[in-house]
């Protein structure tokens, strides 16, 4: 067994790190991203949004916020298996695996957006007929554009 992971050390320290980023991966997946209380991965989802957001199309930018998230996840996983081992809550996964809450809609419809469905009840048509419109003004553009010789993309 000695001489086994003498020979096979690195391929099984490969193995085993590629085995608990699979472990991760699959928690933070099942886990809600959305609760009232910013529990579980919430605020890690938020600043990596916030980043995203921030970032300008800079690829690194996009990177270094995905890396910076999943360290955030895996201090919410180990954090979530220490207040186990203190006893402060009764299972490693009751930080992260939750019912989440959902803020509830008590306002009242908004009475002006109703009075525009009861003033045009055929909405769905009348967007039907002006993507039409759409589809036939882009052909008759591109057939004058080929008339004219100019290249289209």
């Amino acid at each position: 067994m000695l001489n086994f992971i003498k020979y096979h050390w690195f391929g099984l320290l490969i193995s085993t790190a590629f085995g608990l980023f699979l472990v991760q991966f699959f928690i933070v997946l099942f886990a809600p991203h959305h609760d009232l209380q910013n529990r579980g991965f919430v605020p890690c989802t938020n600043q990596m949004a916030e980043q995203v957001e921030t970032c300008n199309y800079a690829k690194i930018c996009v990177l270094k916020a995905v890396s910076d998230n999943t360290f955030c996840d895996t201090k919410v996983i180990v954090s979530g298996f220490s207040k186990w081992i203190k006893g402060e809550q009764p299972r490693p996964w009751s930080n992260y695996f939750f019912v989440p809450e959902y803020p509830q809609q008590t306002e009242d419809p908004d009475e002006e957006l109703e009075e525009f469905y009861k003033e045009n009840p055929d909405l769905q048509e009348q967007m039907q007929k002006i993507k039409q419109q759409y589809l036939e003004l882009e052909k008759k553009n591109d057939e004058a554009r080929k008339a004219a010789g100019v290249e289209t993309e």
